[in-house]
């Protein structure tokens, strides 16, 4: 049980710890936006990055903040029903929600992860002026589904617990 307390604390830690580096990246969105705007407007000329690399930001910010979210019980939850069960029924309702989580986070892992593997190998590079190599604003697809896959796993585990300590 020690153990797996250790582990849900360095996952929290490293979670917070992704959310604000994913805030620190809508700060650069947001500064990104901003150098657009002003040598747009006022030298006449474009960044020519400013929309581009700020939806990679955006996915990246995203990515980030999933396993805090989950972690602190704000992703994607619909507690009208779960709730209002008893607290076996709850744990069983919550690990069978975090295995399809982990479920589908690995699905999408894997589909990322060729989608990476596939730019890589035939240098894809996107359409725009910067000619960026797909794959790296790409990785972040698989690194952070894997991640969310870690956090959801752990809550398989944690109400697996208590299952069986209320057993």
């Amino acid at each position: 049980m020690r153990l797996l307390d250790r582990l849900g604390a360095f996952l929290d830690r490293a979670s917070k710890l992704l959310c604000d580096l994913g805030g620190a990246l809508l700060l650069l969105t947001g500064v990104l936006i901003n150098v657009e705007v002003f040598t747009r407007y006022g030298l006449g000329r474009s960044t020519l990055i400013a929309d581009e690399y700020s939806e990679y930001l955006f996915v990246w910010m995203t990515l980030l903040a999933f396993s805090y979210a989950l972690r602190t019980e704000q992703f994607l939850r619909v507690e009208v029903l779960v709730t209002r069960l008893p607290g076996r029924w709850r744990s069983g309702c919550q690990m069978i929600a975090a295995a399809a989580g982990l479920f589908v986070s690995l699905v999408l892992a894997f589909a990322c992860l060729g989608l990476v593997g596939s730019n890589l190998r035939f240098g894809s590079v996107s359409i725009q002026p910067s000619q960026t190599p797909l794959w790296i604003p790409q990785l972040v697809l698989p690194a952070g589904l894997l991640w969310l896959a870690l956090n959801y796993a752990d809550l398989v585990i944690r109400e697996a617990v208590r299952l069986r300590m209320r057993s």
